[in-house]
């Protein structure tokens, strides 16, 4: 009776854990998403320009001014005034394993969205883990975002 139900729970949990990877990584690409929601009406909002700096060879990006100064958020941080608008999926634990393989806005890493939340360029952005990896679409002019799942 015990090796029975020993099995039904590993069958059901094992690939639940297996899966953990892909979770992450679904976690990952929608925080990269609302990110550049958030930089291109923050734009809009503050009639300023705003910039998603990426930098995938420290598997991180950040939210900056025009002038490149990394934007702050009361609300990330738990309420701490200080918080940079920075991601880092290698120091987070809700992002192990994930990894910004790259970014390219027209031979660029970094995408600016201008004062109608227009953005600079098109491009994309991909994010990758053991089992599973997403491409991350900004149109041009329109600055619309899509998801793709790509086989790696």
């Amino acid at each position: 009776m015990v090796v029975a139900i020993m099995a039904i729970a590993g069958a059901v949990v094992v690939p639940q854990m297996l899966q953990a990877g892909a979770f992450r990584s679904q976690a990952a690409a929608r925080v990269v998403i609302a990110d550049l929601l958030y930089a291109q009406n923050d734009a809009i909002a503050a009639q300023a320009p705003r910039r998603i700096m990426f930098e995938p060879n420290l598997n991180r990006y950040r939210l900056t001014d025009e002038q490149g100064t990394t934007l702050t958020a009361n609300w990330m941080a738990g309420g701490d005034t200080g918080a940079n608008y920075l991601v880092d999926f290698a120091a987070d634990s809700r992002f192990s394993g994930v990894q910004l393989t790259s970014a390219d806005f027209a031979d660029t890493t970094t995408l600016e969205f201008d004062d109608l939340g227009s953005p600079s360029s098109g491009g994309s952005v991909e994010l990758a883990s053991t089992s599973v990896q997403y491409r991350i679409n900004v149109a041009p002019f329109t600055g619309r975002v899509t998801i793709e799942s790509v086989t790696p």
